[in-house]
């Protein structure tokens, strides 16, 4: 296998977890690798161990044993301040429930990322060029009469939007998305299928977890996953 083509490489991931007196397997060798470019589905019942595994893909958690490999870097040999910065830069999280900030308004939320990243005089030296960025993207996600709204004031699908835009803020190379459809109705989350579906047409790489077969389909590849394993 050549790395060169791979832009995400999972080997041999195990994961369990401690329940009461019980070890959970969650992950049982999971191998896994993801093409620049690509759209990919990982589709499994609620248990399977999909969330943990996007979790470890996208260094939110460590898996007990196994390898991942960003652009050919191991990520267990990064300390935990290059991780943090790894995990800002460049991938971009978009997760079932939004996690939007109600004390910040749409455009704020959007831009925060940006914030995060830098020191504070580097923010205010690029503050403007942060919400012009921020500005695009919401015109892009067809939310630019919604920037100075409160996110209590938005409906289910424009959350989930706003959270996408935020989660492209710092131009991630990977967006890993958890669900992002979960709580949203059929027709809400058909449009944010179709926000995916442009993403990765210009280029964006996704990885989104789902357990909906109907919108597993919409990827274009789809990895299942049952009982902690690849089928």
């Amino acid at each position: 296998m050549n790395e060169g083509n791979f832009i995400l490489q999972a080997e041999g991931l195990y994961k369990s977890y401690r329940l009461g007196a019980a070890d959970v397997k969650v992950l049982k060798g999971v191998d896994l690798a993801v093409r620049s470019g690509e759209f990919i589905s990982i589709v499994g019942a609620s248990g399977s161990g999909k969330s943990t595994l996007l979790h470890i893909l996208g260094a939110l958690d460590r898996p007990d044993k196994g390898t991942v490999r960003f652009e050919g870097c191991d990520l267990k040999n990064i300390g935990n301040s290059e991780l943090n910065r790894f995990r800002n830069k460049r991938v971009g999280f978009v997760f079932q429930f939004y996690h939007l900030l109600d004390e910040l308004n749409v455009l704020e939320n959007v831009f925060l990322p940006a914030m995060v990243s830098k020191s504070t005089i580097g923010w205010l030296l690029s503050r403007k060029q942060a919400k012009n960025r921020a500005k695009e993207l919401l015109s892009q996600l067809g939310l630019s009469e919604r920037a100075e709204h409160k996110p209590y004031q938005l409906s289910g699908g424009e959350r989930q939007r706003v959270a996408i835009g935020r989660a492209l803020m710092n131009e991630p190379k990977i967006l890993l998305a958890d669900e992002p459809t979960g709580n949203l109705d059929s027709q809400t989350g058909n449009s944010i299928l179709k926000v995916f579906e442009v993403l990765n047409k210009a280029g964006q790489t996704i990885v989104m977890v789902t357990h909906d077969e109907r919108i597993a389909h919409k990827a274009g590849r789809i990895i299942m996953l049952t009982d902690g394993k690849v089928a």
